[in-house]
């Protein structure tokens, strides 16, 4: 299809006489289109920039300046307390007294239900961030050996801590030092009656013998001393004790 000027003046919308007249007309008019009708102001901007009366713009229009507001960000903990309860239950939690007693009977659970508290701004956020407190650790405790069970007067299968385990051995020891020391005192005993049924003559002749036997004793001992044997200290021994109750049974598991 061939160029056809004439026909191009037809289909255009606006005459160049009428563009000229807006743009080069009062200022006024043109604001209050710019501000009433952005979309026919730049219609008949294009329309003149085409027909020569006015020059291009050299940058478009600055788009309206809309508010936005900020777009809230949240820590990961708080995400996950958002995740864990929803905004009404948190308040209705606030708003009740089960907040305070579980204040004082779980601080750590208060705290997570606080923080998702202030991921909805119900609150501020603390100053000085809160430390979690550890559970104390389970007590350690073994089964009492059936020996030291019936030694002690105690049921077999009994559950004993630390703390009662050294008790229990410490008088293990104790009674084993005091059976000793009446054996022993039996025997000085028995000795001294069996003396004393003797007749002077005897009990002579015996010194005499005794006298003997102490002096070759005490020779033998100037020629080879005896290493002098002190008796094993009480803490000692009920430490020997415990490793060996403890390697009799084995540790009972935790309880969950």
């Amino acid at each position: 299809m061939s160029y056809d000027p004439i026909q191009e003046r037809r289909t255009q919308k606006y005459t160049p006489a009428e563009l000229k007249a807006f743009w080069q007309g009062p200022g006024y008019v043109v604001q209050r289109l710019l501000r009433e009708n952005p979309a026919l102001y730049q219609e008949l901007h294009t329309a003149g920039e085409k027909a020569g009366v006015i020059g291009k713009s050299m940058a478009p229009n600055p788009a309206p300046n809309v508010y936005k507001p900020p777009t809230k960000t949240y820590t990961p903990s708080e995400l996950v307390a958002r995740g864990r309860y929803s905004e009404a239950a948190i308040r209705a939690y606030f708003n009740s007294n089960a907040s305070s007693d579980e204040f004082h009977s779980d601080r750590n659970e208060y705290e997570r239900k606080r923080e998702a508290g202030v991921s909805y701004g119900l609150f501020e956020p603390r100053a000085i961030p809160y430390i979690p407190t550890k559970p104390p650790a389970p007590e350690w405790t073994m089964r009492i050996s059936d020996e030291l069970a019936d030694e002690s007067n105690i049921e077999r299968g009994t559950e004993i801590n630390s703390a009662q385990l050294e008790q229990l051995c410490r008088q293990k020891v104790d009674r084993a030092r005091q059976a000793q020391e009446a054996a022993d005192a039996k025997v000085a005993a028995d000795r001294a009656a069996e003396l004393a049924k003797l007749t002077a003559v005897q009990q002579s002749e015996q010194a005499v013998r005794d006298q003997k036997q102490r002096d070759l004793d005490r020779l033998a001992e100037l020629i080879a001393p005896k290493p002098i044997q002190a008796p094993e200290p009480a803490q000692l021994a009920t430490a020997r004790a415990i490793a060996m109750e403890k390697a009799k049974v084995a540790e009972v598991p935790v309880k969950a």
